[in-house]
C-alpha cells in the first residue's frame, strides 16, 4: 500500500531500528496532523531521538513505513528527508562556529549574480530570517561571536528558511531565557496557523502542557501511550515516562550549614557585572537567578579563573584565591561545570574514563608519568553513584545519551573533590530520571561540606534545592531571598526587577 487517506501530515507505522546488541525503537507508530503540535516525551534513551533521526533520514535500515501527506516516503538520507519537507532543529546545534550567521543561514542556497555571490541579496535574506525569530544581529558576525541563546534562535531561523511542512524541535528552549521562550512560542503559534505539523521534544513538562495538542510517551524504545493534552495530568505523564509514581519531584532535606567558605568582595568585570559582593557557607547550596544577559555565566567564569576580574577579591576559607587561570583555581579547590557540555565541558570523542580523569591528571601522575589505572576506582565509583549508563568506562562519550553525557560532566568535577563547586545550568536538557540523580548528587555533596553555587534558569530547581537565592539583574546582585521566601513567582518577579526590594 503506497497511500493512505488519513489526511495526516506524518504517519509512522510500526517503525523499528536495531543497533548491535539493542533495539532502540521497537514497533512504534506515531502520527501528526497539519497544524498540530504533538509532544514526544520520554527519558534519555527512551528512543525518541532515534525515532526522529529515522524521520530525518539518518538511517537507511529502519523497518516499518512512513507516510508524508498520505504518500509512502523513503527516507534513506538527510537530503531525501529535506526534499519531503522535513525540518530538524536539534538540541546540539549544527551551526558552523567559525563562519558567519549569513553563511550558516543560507548554506547550500546562497544567492548568486552570475558566478559571484550576491552579497546584497544574501544579507537581505539573512536579515529577514533573523527577524522571523526576533533577532536583529549583523548577518556578517561569526557564530562564535554570539551567545548560546542567540545561536539557538539562529538554528531555528536556518531550518525555517527551508520552508518545512513537518518541523521537529528537539529541546528548542534549552538555551533560551524566559523572554526568548515566549518569543519561540509565538513563532510556534504562527507555524500552527500556517498548517505546519510540529513534533516537540522537551523535558520541560510545563512547556508541553502549554503548547502541545497531544502527547506521546516513549519508554525503553516502545510507545507507551498517546493522549490529548487535556486528558492527562503531569503526574500521569511522569509515571508513564519513568515507569513509577513520582509524588514529590523536589524533596529538599535539611542540611547543616557551617562557617563562611567563599567570600567575594567588590568583584567587577567591566561591561558584564559590577561590584558583586556575597558570602557562601560550608555545606550551603547558594542559588544565582537572573534573566538572560544578567551576567550570571560571566560571573561564574571569573569565579573559576576562566576570565580575569578588573576589580575585587575572592577568598576561600579566609585566604585570597591566587592565580590567573582555571588550573590555579582548581588546585585551590574551586571547580566549574560549564553550561555548554559539548563545546567547553567534554571531549566527546574520548571515553568516559578519560573525561572523568582529565580534571585530576596531576594527581594521577608521578615523576611526569600519568597512570590511568590509579584513577580507575574513582571512575567506577562515580559511574555507580551517578547511574551512568551503560556502566562502561571505555564507552566513547559521543555514544551516550544527553543525560548520561551530563552525568559524565558532573563526574569529571566531582572527581576533583571540590571545596567549592560552581554549577552552570547542570540539568539543562536532561530527562526527569537524570535530573533526579543529579539533584541527589548535589545534595549529597552539600551534606558532605562542599559549598555549591547553583546557576539555573529552572526556577523549581532553585526553589527545591537552594538554601538561599541571590537575584542578579543587569550585572548587579539586587536581592537575596532565603529559602522560606522562595517561590517560582517571587524569583521571576525579582529577576524582572519587580516585587519587594532588597
Amino acid at each position: 500500500m503506497n497511500e493512505t487517506s488519513s489526511g495526516l501530515a506524518l504517519e509512522m507505522r510500526h517503525v523499528g531500528k536495531r543497533f548491535p546488541g539493542t533495539i532502540a525503537v521497537d514497533d512504534v507508530s506515531f502520527e501528526v496532523s497539519a497544524g498540530e503540535v504533538h509532544a514526544l516525551v520520554g527519558e534519555n534513551g527512551a528512543g525518541k531521538s532515534t525515532l526522529m533521526k529515522i524521520l530525518a533520514g539518518s538511517f537507511d535500515d529502519y523497518t516499518g513505513e512512513i507516510f508524508i501527506s498520505g504518500r509512502l516516503a523513503l527516507l534513506h538520507s538527510p537530503p531525501m528527508a529535506k526534499r519531503q519537507g522535513i525540518g530538524m532543529i536539534y538540541q546540539e546545534l549544527s551551526l558552523a562556529r567559525p563562519i558567519t550567521i549569513m553563511e550558516n543561514l543560507l548554506a547550500g542556497r546562497l544567492p548568486r549574480r552570475g558566478p559571484f555571490l550576491d552579497k546584497v541579496r544574501a544579507k537581505a535574506m539573512a536579515r529577514e530570517l533573523l527577524a522571523s525569530v526576533g533577532l536583529s544581529l549583523d548577518p556578517n558576525l561569526p557564530i562564535e561571536d554570539i551567545s548560546q541563546h542567540e545561536a539557538q534562535l539562529v538554528e531555528i531561523a536556518k531550518v525555517l528558511g527551508n520552508n518545512p511542512s513537518i518541523l521537529v524541535m528537539d529541546e528548542p528552549t534549552s538555551a533560551l531565557s524566559r523572554e526568548e521562550v515566549e518569543r519561540l512560542f509565538a513563532i510556534i503559534g504562527d507555524l500552527k496557523r500556517r498548517g505546519i505539523a510540529i513534533v516537540y521534544i522537551s523535558h520541560h513538562l510545563p512547556e508541553i502542557f502549554r503548547i502541545a495538542d497531544r502527547v506521546t510517551v516513549m519508554r525503553d524504545g516502545r510507545k507507551i501511550a498517546t493522549r490529548p493534552i487535556g486528558e492527562v495530568t503531569r503526574e500521569e505523564v511522569v509515571q508513564m515516562m519513568v515507569g513509577r509514581s513520582v509524588k514529590e519531584f523536589y524533596g529538599r532535606a535539611e542540611r547543616p550549614v557551617g562557617e563562611v567558605r567563599f567570600r567575594v568582595t567588590g568583584l567587577s568585570r567591566f561591561g558584564f557585572f559590577h561590584q558583586v559582593d556575597f558570602e557562601a557557607r560550608k555545606g550551603e547550596i547558594l542559588g544565582i537567578c537572573g534573566l538572560s544577559g544578567a551576567g550570571r555565566t560571566e560571573l561564574a567564569r571569573v569565579l573559576t579563573g576562566l576570565d580575569r576580574a578588573d576589580e575585587g577579591t575572592i577568598e576561600l576559607d579566609g585566604r585570597p584565591v591566587r592565580g590567573s587561570s582555571m588550573a590555579h583555581f582548581l588546585d585551590q579547590g574551586i571547580s566549574y561545570l560549564t553550561e555548554d557540555r559539548k563545546v567547553e565541558g567534554l571531549a566527546v570523542r574520548l571515553t568516559v574514563a578519560d573525561n572523568v580523569l582529565s580534571s585530576i591528571v596531576n594527581r594521577l601522575s608521578s615523576a611526569g608519568i600519568y597512570s590511568r589505572a590509579r584513577g580507575r576506582p574513582s571512575v567506577d565509583r562515580l559511574i555507580r553513584e551517578l547511574s551512568i549508563y551503560p556502566a562502561d568506562p571505555s564507552r566513547t562519550v559521543a555514544n551516550l545519551s544527553g543525560g548520561n553525557q551530563q552525568k559524565v560532566l558532573l563526574a569529571k568535577w566531582l572527581a576533583t573533590e571540590p571545596r567549592v563547586l560552581i554549577l552552570d545550568e547542570p540539568t539543562r536538557g536532561v530527562d526527569i530520571g537524570a535530573k533526579m540523580t543529579i539533584h541527589a548528587s548535589i545534595e549529597k555533596l552539600a551534606r558532605e561540606g562542599c559549598t555549591v553555587l547553583l546557576i539555573s534558569s529552572d526556577l523549581p530547581e532553585l526553589v527545591g534545592l537552594c538554601d538561599r537565592v541571590m537575584i542578579m539583574r543587569k550585572g548587579h546582585f539586587i536581592r537575596e531571598m532565603p529559602w522560606s521566601e522562595c517561590s517560582e513567582e517571587s524569583l521571576l518577579l525579582a529577576a524582572n526587577g519587580e516585587g519587594k526590594g532588597p
